[in-house]
């Protein structure tokens, strides 16, 4: 029986190799990220323009896409959109990575290459660590799923996303998830 090679934060972030560029850490294991569809690239870049937009007039925080965030000390994620707000924008070093700490939301794009397993491994790996809310954009359902530390809330359609952490923000489901809008 072999023994599985395991890597911290810190040897993670040090090793800056191609090879490496398209993994996560997951309790010290390296994780392939999969590469995304055209359609999960659109989502991604339709909902950070949303919250960029938003950011641009209540200044509360800032999004970031697909940057490596420090989970503890073996895990690290890279969330497709990051939302840091308030003081932790202010803790971070726009030259190092990972990010020091989990976002304050974690929006994450579910691809048809994702296990159920998987992505709840993610949603319980972001709450663990300090995460506030994790919204999984599921294009193929047409809906969004809110996870935080009380449950899940499932946004559909033509109903609409909010979030307390983002007063004043809303967006239609459907606009996010759409497969035509571009």
């Amino acid at each position: 029986m072999g023994t599985k090679a395991v890597m911290t934060v810190e040897e993670f972030a040090g090793i800056k190799t191609a090879d490496t560029e398209d993994y996560e850490l997951v309790e010290g294991e390296l994780i392939p990220l999969s590469s995304g569809t055209l359609l999960h690239a659109k989502v991604r870049r339709r909902i950070e323009r949303m919250l960029e937009d938003y950011f641009a007039k209540h200044p509360i925080g800032e999004p970031f896409g697909e940057i490596d965030c420090r989970l503890s000390s073996d895990t690290v994620r890279r969330p497709d959109v990051s939302v840091f707000l308030g003081e932790l924008v202010q803790q971070l070093n726009l030259n190092t990575i990972p990010a020091p700490f989990p976002p304050d939301i974690a929006v994450e794009v579910l691809s048809p290459s994702e296990s159920a397993i998987d992505v709840r491994r993610k949603v319980r790996d972001y709450l663990r660590a300090g995460t506030k809310e994790v919204w999984l954009l599921d294009h193929a359902n047409g809906e969004v799923m809110v996870h935080t530390s009380t449950g899940i809330r499932v946004v559909q359609g033509t109903e609409t996303l909010e979030s307390p952490l983002l007063p004043g923000f809303s967006a239609a489901v459907n606009e996010l998830v759409a497969t035509n809008v571009r």
